[in-house]
């Protein structure tokens, strides 16, 4: 019992000192950000827009429970200039595939986000999907238990490049995640 209070201790320290460190670096899914690069390097570059999610997939649109899908990360950030970074990786239920996405797209719409990006590798029952653009919307409706599960939506690949993130969020149906968090800002 007391390894682990002290452990806790241990932790707890750490993670103090780590957050007031002004230039310590930030990790992100998939990215590496330093304090002063999301603060922006002096020119009013920072990062204005956000959207995170880490779960698994929407289980109960197709009747199963909690935690039946591979998992669902995305990490997508837009700076002062118009810029944005990121990465989404979607794994398919069933050993069918999944794809990792380069982000270069990010449009917020109230509490949601749409997000798209070049696959980076990726396949879906054994066709390579590699170099085809995907989206995918999700929702971030709060933090409490009191509130409703935020959601993700299906990713889909194969989608016109040059429409970007240039979609009605009404045309992407909203799947609710029971374990994981959306945040979008």
């Amino acid at each position: 019992m007391m390894k682990k209070l002290m452990f806790v201790v241990a932790i707890s320290l750490l993670a103090f000192y780590s957050c007031s460190k002004e230039n310590e670096s930030v990790e992100t899914t998939e990215s590496k950000f330093t304090q002063q690069e999301l603060k922006g390097p002096g020119n009013g570059n920072g990062v204005i827009h956000h959207a995170s999610v880490g779960g698994n997939d929407a289980c109960s649109a197709f009747g199963l429970p909690p935690g039946c899908d591979k998992s669902y990360t995305l990490v997508a950030n837009m700076r002062a200039d118009g810029s944005v970074t990121g990465q989404w990786q979607d794994g398919f239920a069933g050993d069918v595939g999944g794809i990792h996405v380069s982000i270069d797209c990010l449009m917020i719409v109230g509490n949601a986000a749409i997000v798209g990006g070049v696959i980076t590798h990726g396949s879906v029952n054994g066709n390579d999907l590699t170099g085809q653009y995907a989206v995918t919307a999700v929702w971030d409706n709060g933090t409490s238990n009191n509130d409703p599960d935020d959601q993700i939506s299906y990713s889909y690949f194969g989608v016109d490049p040059n429409q970007t993130c240039d979609y009605d969020i009404n045309v992407f149906p909203p799947l609710d995640l029971e374990r994981g968090q959306v945040k979008v800002w």
